[in-house]
Parts: structure tokens; C-alpha cells; sequence
């Protein structure tokens, strides 16, 4: 049944522009690219998942990408799903909020299609207002070290 991680998420409910700037390797000098999106929050499956589905753009093209995040009340774990027109491939996180209840932090394996091996990751989304959500990605290099690779900033439609 659904409880308090569950209503954790709630602020999320509902249509929120969103603002993404996405690096393609850590190199300073090469400028990230940005687009405008569209993203709808909404609980589904009895308020157990919060589906989100995603409208925007990448590269100039028409990108769609559909997520949903759930609580798992017995792990007591956020598990979140992601599927995209960009790969074929899924992802998948788990994680937890901090003891403030702001900041949802997880960590996940992805497809690497240039390696053909998965590559560690790790998101980041912060509440920073009931209006406003910023949601970073980072991924592991080959040498392991980290480095940001997406950061959206989401702002809720009035």
C-alpha cells in the first residue's frame, strides 16, 4: 500500500517546463547543448509509480522519454525506470532522500553504446522550491572519475 515515501513525491504532480543542457564529454571547451521541454507528472498504478512523460527536443530533433519512480516499502528505496527515443536501451535507479526530505539522490547502470559495457551513473534531484526542481546527472569515465553530464531545471506551469 502506499505510505509516507510514497507522498514524498508529491510535489512533483503536474506539468512543469523544463530547461536541459546536456555536455557530451568533460572537455570545457566544448559548449553543451541546450533544449526546452515539456514534462507531466502524474501518479498512476493506485499512487504507487509517479509516471513521468516528457515532450522536447535534442540535437534539434523531436526527443520523448517516459520514466516512472516508485517507493519500495520494503527496501525503503526510491527505484526509478527510464526509457527514451534516444536508445533502445532502459535505466534504472535506486536511492534515497536526504534527512531534510530535499535532496533525492541514486545511482544506476547504463548502456554504454561506444563501450558495449554499462557505465555507472548518478542523479541528483534537489527540491528547490514547490515551483522549482533541479534534477543533475553525472557518469563515470573510463578512469572512474565523475563528470556532469545533464543537469534539467524544472519549473512548474501555472
Amino acid at each position: 500500500t502506499p505510505g509516507p515515501g510514497h507522498k514524498k513525491l508529491d510535489f512533483m504532480v503536474g506539468t512543469w517546463n523544463a530547461k536541459t543542457t546536456m555536455w557530451m564529454d568533460p572537455d570545457p571547451k566544448r559548449p553543451p547543448m541546450v533544449s526546452d521541454g515539456t514534462s507531466v507528472h502524474k501518479w498512476v498504478l493506485g499512487g504507487r509509480y509517479l509516471e513521468q512523460r516528457f515532450e522536447g527536443t535534442f540535437m534539434g530533433g523531436p526527443f520523448s522519454g517516459v520514466g516512472y519512480t516508485g517507493f519500495d516499502n520494503y527496501r525503503k528505496k526510491y527505484n526509478s525506470t527510464w526509457m527514451d527515443t534516444l536508445a533502445t536501451a532502459g535505466m534504472t535507479a535506486s536511492g534515497t532522500f536526504d534527512a531534510a526530505g530535499k535532496v533525492l539522490t541514486s545511482t544506476g547502470k547504463m548502456d554504454d553504446p561506444t563501450t558495449g559495457k554499462f557505465t555507472p551513473f548518478r542523479e541528483k534531484m534537489t527540491i528547490v522550491s514547490n515551483d522549482e526542481v533541479l534534477f543533475e546527472m553525472w557518469t563515470a569515465m573510463p578512469d572512474g572519475t565523475e563528470f556532469k553530464m545533464m543537469k534539467i531545471v524544472y519549473t512548474r506551469k501555472k
